[in-house]
């Protein structure tokens, strides 16, 4: 699975985009982004903050409940605030 971080997740991350195998125990986005806070510490202040985050699995828009599989291409778009 390709997870692709854009904007300032880049660097919360350090990285623009990795390869990772699907865990088990991860069904839905939402899991996925727990899992990956893991890995990116940083990642969770932005995850924890209710419907901050944005998602995309295969370039469309979805919620925190879509059900993944392995060869999906998910993005994570961190919060815009505009003034």
């Amino acid at each position: 699975m390709k997870v692709s971080y854009f904007s300032w997740l880049r660097l919360k991350t350090g990285t623009a985009a990795e390869e990772i195998q699907l865990p088990e125990d991860c069904r839905t986005l939402s899991e996925l982004v727990t899992h990956l806070t893991g890995r990116h510490p940083a990642l969770g202040e932005i995850a924890d903050a209710r419907g901050a985050m944005r998602f995309t699995v295969n370039r469309r828009y979805v919620e925190g409940t879509h059900v993944l599989s392995a060869t999906d291409e998910v993005g994570l778009f961190p919060p815009v605030t505009g003034g």
